[in-house]
């Protein structure tokens, strides 16, 4: 009998859908609906030596002991935000100064009362 080449292959003890043949023995890396883990329970040892059968190789297995990698990457922004950021506030500096404005011309004191033309000068009083 040949020996199968390393690989997945349907699971020999039905527990999980693959198991993955490392071309002398059988692993504890076990794959079902596309989920790959780690059996936690040790195959018996002469179970663990026995090869796969011709035609029991998992189609379009996943990939022999590369875990998965995740890249985190950070998009950085356009700055779009920034830049409305600081035209709200300019435009608020702007507003804030206008009112301020007409706010101290409301400050400057006008009579309400017409000052005479003339003044007369005080009685002069004589002492009794």
């Amino acid at each position: 009998m040949a020996q199968q080449p390393s690989g997945w292959y349907n699971d020999p003890t039905d527990q999980y859908m693959y198991r993955y043949w490392n071309g002398s023995q059988w692993t504890d890396q076990v794959s079902s609906g596309g989920t790959t883990s780690t059996d936690p329970k040790a195959m018996d040892s002469a179970a663990a030596t026995v090869p796969p059968g011709p035609g029991t190789e998992a189609p379009g297995a996943p990939p022999a002991t590369q875990p998965q990698t995740v890249e985190v990457t950070q998009k950085r922004g356009s700055g779009f935000g920034t830049v409305i950021g600081v035209l709200i506030a300019v435009a608020a500096i702007i507003v804030l100064i206008v009112v301020l404005m007409n706010n101290s011309s409301g400050d400057s004191s006008t009579p309400d009362t017409e000052v005479p033309a003339t003044t007369e000068a005080p009685a002069t009083t004589v002492a009794p």
